[in-house]
């Protein structure tokens, strides 16, 4: 199997997410935490799920509320 380098340069912070949305930081960190929990489904790495679900979250904040667990 090919080993695929991944760079964990954040696009933002929760703050910075909770600024675009105008939203509390606990609301973020909130969808943040359930992100990170559906992410590490596909990834045995916190970092990179936590990367993954800050992603989903600066393009839509809502991303997480539209997956079952």
């Amino acid at each position: 199997m090919k080993k695929i380098h991944v760079t964990l340069v954040q696009a933002a912070t929760p703050r910075q997410i909770a600024r675009k949305y105008n939203v509390k930081l606990s609301e973020v960190s909130r969808r943040l935490q359930k992100g990170i929990k559906i992410e590490h489904e596909h990834t045995g790495n916190r970092q990179v799920a936590m990367k993954i679900a800050i992603d989903h979250l600066l393009e839509d904040l809502n991303y997480y509320n539209r997956v079952k667990l």
